[in-house]
């Protein structure tokens, strides 16, 4: 907690929250400053992404890393993390985001939040406008900004 007590305990032993919450308790307290309203009629499919894989992924791009226009950017794992770091590269004005997957069905997704190019770290891959061949060469290839999302 930010007064630096703690709210766990498991067998008489405190248990240390990580960043003001890490529960998967059904009730739990947490500081006022790790919550917020949500209305009523908003849809809880949608907005549960806006709890940590957004504002990760785009808070790294914009507040962390501070990627310049014109950057060049990889970004490892398409899952929600991913896509918002691509969308954050997007904004900043990345003049290349590659998207690096070994599902290629989420390329299309990496696409539209702004993704240049989309690739396989499959052995043997195909990847466009890179040049390296397979997945072991991908050292040589040097990007100004590289961003690990794979969980």
């Amino acid at each position: 907690m930010p007064d630096g007590t703690c709210r766990f305990s498991c067998k008489g032993q405190t248990v240390h929250h990580f960043m003001g919450c890490s529960t998967f308790s059904e009730y739990t307290v947490v500081a006022d400053i790790s919550v917020c309203e949500v209305p009523d009629k908003a849809p809880l499919d949608k907005i549960c992404l806006l709890g940590c894989g957004v504002s990760t992924g785009y808070g790294a791009v914009v507040n962390n890393c501070k990627v310049e226009k014109g950057s060049t950017v990889a970004v490892w794992g398409l899952g929600a993390v991913g896509l918002a770091v691509i969308m954050g590269a997007k904004v900043a004005g990345a003049k290349q985001i590659v998207g690096i997957d070994r599902r290629e069905e989420k390329f299309e997704y990496a696409r539209q939040f702004g993704a240049t190019e989309c690739v396989s770290p499959k052995e043997g891959a195909h990847w466009t406008n890179i040049p390296i061949l397979s997945y072991r060469q991908v050292r040589a290839v040097v990007f100004d900004y590289t961003f690990e999302c794979i969980g």
